[in-house]
């Protein structure tokens, strides 16, 4: 049997969970109970109970529990995904022997088989393996009925996403795949793409667990706040112009945009009038997925923030955002 530690990183979990009111932070704990360890590393910067659920829940199912708060680095003086991340990642390298690491979020429930999974297909005994990841399969239905319409599978397009950006909703790390690895402390959002990529340029195996975890999103699928989004976008552009990061297709010309000659830039604007010709067809397929109005507004926010950042991206902007 091969040896681990799981972590979690949270912030006011148990506050997020009871107020988005489907699973309780002890769901989440339970389904851990299928992998064999016997610690759990907690990264809590929280100001609810957070860490006392931890610690009444460990005390009933015979786990021991050791909990910090991140440790800041980088001149930064307030807490990150990165810095929580990395926090975990120096605790697990320091002080234990173990051979994995395994985060979980916060938000996901681990499906029954997972662990077997790993067992029967011996992944873990794989040398070349530094990684295995499973499926974020949505607790909702929204996002494979959308999908559908465009006849895309949601297995292979969450496959792919994991390719482009990562993941550590229910991730095992083996300790040398680890080794050495810095996240950049600024990395509140893409702290687990650049993990993922650190592990594949060192030249370790991904493996793919389809098993996976049901992921309760504490939001919607759908768009509904603009702001936000488009935070998010610039976020993505800059992940992609600073450490190559590319989540979105659209994001390749701003790594590559010095190369290009003045004949593609001007080929690539052309692809402006890709988001207005597809806004039909997107508010045909959100109106019969969402219903009339949230369907159009949906349509309205997904194709305007479509032709925002490849203007932004086509325009070399991310400097200046």
């Amino acid at each position: 049997m091969r040896s681990l530690v799981i972590s979690f990183i949270t912030k006011d979990s148990y506050t997020k969970l009871r107020e988005f009111g489907l699973i309780s932070l002890e769901d989440v704990l339970n389904s851990t109970l299928q992998v064999p360890y016997k610690t759990i590393i907690l990264v809590d910067d929280s100001s609810d109970a957070t860490r006392e659920v931890f610690k009444k829940w460990c005390e009933m199912n015979g786990k021991e529990l050791v909990i910090t708060e991140s440790k800041l680095y980088g001149g930064f003086n307030k807490p990150t995904r990165a810095i929580a991340r990395q926090t975990a990642i120096n605790l697990f390298l320091e002080n234990f022997s173990e051979e994995f690491l395994m985060f979980v979020d916060d938000d996901v429930i681990l499906k029954d088989g997972w662990w077997n999974w790993v067992e029967e297909n011996k992944v873990l005994e794989d040398e070349k393996v530094g990684e295995v990841w499973g499926i974020n399969w949505d607790s909702t239905p929204e996002r494979e009925l959308l999908l559908k319409f465009f006849r895309i599978d949601l297995k292979n397009y969450l496959i792919r996403k994991f390719h482009e950006r990562g993941g550590t909703h229910d991730t095992i790390y083996r300790r040398k795949a680890l080794e050495g690895v810095v996240i950049p402390p600024e990395l509140h959002m893409y702290e687990d793409a650049y993990l993922h990529k650190w592990v594949a340029e060192h030249g370790w195996k991904s493996a793919i667990n389809p098993v996976g975890v049901l992921h309760y999103h504490p939001t919607s699928y759908w768009t509904t706040d603009l702001k936000r989004e488009k935070e998010k976008l610039r976020i993505a552009i800059q992940a992609a112009l600073n450490y190559g990061i590319i989540e979105y297709e659209i994001m390749k010309p701003l790594v590559e945009l010095n190369k290009q000659s003045s004949f593609r830039k001007i080929v690539a604007y052309l692809s402006l009038i890709r988001p207005i010709l597809g806004f039909f067809p997107m508010a045909l397929v959100s109106i019969k997925v969402a219903g009339f109005q949230r369907g159009l507004k949906e349509a309205l926010i997904r194709q305007y923030l479509k032709l925002w950042v490849r203007y932004t991206v086509l325009r070399g902007l991310s400097n200046k955002l």
